[in-house]
């Protein structure tokens, strides 16, 4: 059976991403001496080394991140990590549930198939029944929320930033039928993150999916 983890990045206050559906404005009020820190990226790759197959979710988001990471990927001043990242990105198997994409807008990509988004759940329950080894979400949060809802989340990675949204998107809709078991945390001076790994288990009487 293979593992489904999500990793996202949250501020202090438990933000998402602003009010405009980006990050950016969070880093206004970032503290200069982590400036140019890139633990997330690496802590990131580590994962994605350790997954055969990568979730998407969303027109804008999985779209937008396709088009990001090819753009690194032709960078030739992207840090190394960086390039790794898009390497790992567009090179493992990814699964982008959508409504509203084409096969045409992924035509340019590879290793890509489109679930509808009333198959999510199913295609998930799936692929953690085949041989392989991790799937990783990353981003995709109105997803993610709805798979943890249905029981098919296993382990939940938080990586706290330094940073006071005050106002955004919160990472939660509701509170999921789950209860939390630490696995483990990880601090880096270096950035300020703090990241924080659960065990994420249904609570009794949660059934494991539709």
């Amino acid at each position: 059976m293979r593992t489904l983890t999500v990793c996202n990045f949250v501020t202090v206050d438990g933000r998402y991403e602003d009010d405009d559906h980006d990050i950016g404005s969070f880093f206004e009020h970032q503290h200069p001496d982590y400036a140019g820190a890139d633990t997330f990226d690496h802590y990131t790759a580590s994962l994605l080394r350790a997954s055969d197959t990568m979730v998407l979710s969303g027109r804008r988001s999985a779209l937008g991140n396709l088009e990001y990471w090819t753009s690194v990927r032709a960078d030739s001043g992207a840090t190394a990590i960086r390039r790794e990242l898009a390497d790992l990105i567009l090179g493992i198997e990814k699964l982008v549930v959508s409504d509203t994409i084409t096969s045409d807008d992924i035509a340019r990509y590879g290793n890509v198939r489109i679930v509808p988004v009333s198959d999510a759940r199913r295609e998930i329950a799936a692929l953690k029944e085949g041989e392989g080894r991790g799937i990783l979400i990353l981003l995709g949060r109105v997803l993610w929320n709805d798979l943890m809802n249905a029981g098919l989340v296993d382990e939940l990675h938080l990586v706290t930033f330094p940073l006071i949204a005050g106002t955004g998107v919160p990472l939660f809709d509701s509170r999921p039928p789950v209860a939390l078991k630490l696995l483990g945390t990880q601090a880096w001076e270096e950035s300020g993150n703090v990241l924080m790994r659960w065990r994420v288990d249904p609570v009794e009487g949660v059934r494991a999916h539709d």
